[in-house]
């Protein structure tokens, strides 16, 4: 059984197929760099070897019809909503009819309600967002680095406009609740400090593959500039 678990940072449970391509994965098996970052800690060193590295906004390196089960926590909202679109029709595309797919994002509407709530002041917002490269921790060699090591959030969803997106690209979809699953090994996979204030979306790729025709989703992108 094919399970990709798709943008998996240091998070590598056996028997799954851990892919990222974050920054850290490559430098991190450099022995020079090692030394010079327990000096700066420009980055977390504690990426696994078994880590497939790919960029996620290109194609799959997976066949048609050859994944059963395609998990992805924290990553969708990395991307554009271009390269968001993409890859989840790269999901489409591998995963085997009636293959599973969860997609687990940060909650745009409880960042939204708990600023109307005054929970979080409008000199904060932005940084609930995380859209920004910058930190305000950063010395001076993190903040040159930080379009290299940081990803900012670049399209926010809330749960209807997950579904909608999902939907139109050919999946049967639900809402879920954090290890509410049809993957039977979801406790390994899934870390609940992550399930906090998100949407989770879970679906199966239609067997016969219907589309239905394409609406408006309403999520938000934003572009972090430098």
């Amino acid at each position: 059984m094919l399970k990709l678990n798709l943008g998996c940072g240091s998070h590598t449970p056996n028997g799954w197929t851990n892919v990222d391509y974050a920054l850290g994965a490559w430098l991190a098996k450099l022995p020079v760099f090692s030394t010079i970052n327990k000096i700066f800690k420009i980055i977390n060193l504690d990426w696994p070897d078994q880590i497939v590295i790919h960029d996620l906004r290109k194609k799959f390196p997976w066949a048609d019809n050859s994944v059963d089960v395609v998990y992805s926590s924290h990553t969708l909202e990395h991307l554009s909503r271009t390269d968001g679109q993409a890859f989840l029709k790269e999901c489409h595309r591998v995963l085997k009819p009636n293959g599973i797919i969860r997609i687990v994002v940060p909650d745009l509407k409880s960042i939204v309600d708990k600023y109307n709530q005054g929970e979080v002041p409008a000199e904060e917002f932005l940084d609930e967002l995380d859209i920004s490269y910058e930190s305000s921790e950063d010395g001076p060699m993190k903040r040159r680095l930080a379009p290299l090591i940081r990803f900012p959030h670049k399209c926010m969803y809330d749960t209807p406009a997950l579904l909608r997106t999902m939907s139109n690209l050919g999946f049967e979809v639900a809402s879920k609740q954090g290890l509410e699953s049809e993957i039977n090994d979801v406790e390994i996979i899934e870390q609940p400090n992550r399930t906090v204030d998100a949407v989770i979306v879970e679906g199966r790729k239609l067997a016969n593959d219907a589309r239905k025709p394409d609406k408006t989703v309403n999520s938000v992108s934003v572009v972090a500039h430098r």
